[in-house]
């Protein structure tokens, strides 16, 4: 049974990537609801412009226009809290198999 000191460094060093990654795609769906804003504004002066015939399937374009990136970021956000659920679930299995390969290799005590 080898040392997993290594590998348990490398998925410390993940889990923070993937952490700092999740943080920023947060801020970014928070600052997505003030697009969202904007869109719904646009659509809003639209109706105003716009002819009878067209008025809300105009309005709908619009606020359709910010749904897909919605969805986008959400997904990826999940995608990381899975990814670091996984990495954390590797981290606690090597620790404990780098626990027995340490104690099973330590110096004998006098």
């Amino acid at each position: 049974m080898p040392c997993y000191c290594a590998k348990i460094k490398t998925i410390e060093r993940d889990i923070a990537k993937i952490t700092d990654a999740k943080a920023a795609l947060q801020t970014l769906k928070s600052n997505n609801g003030s697009l969202d804003s904007a869109l719904s504004a646009l659509a809003d002066q639209m109706r105003q412009m716009a002819t009878p015939d067209n008025i809300e399937e105009c309005a709908a374009c619009i606020k359709a226009l910010n749904k897909s990136s919605e969805d986008t970021i959400t997904g990826m956000i999940n995608q990381c809290t899975s990814n670091i659920s996984r990495l954390e679930d590797d981290q606690t299995r090597y620790e404990q198999l780098d626990l027995t390969y340490h104690a099973s290799h330590a110096a004998p005590k006098k």
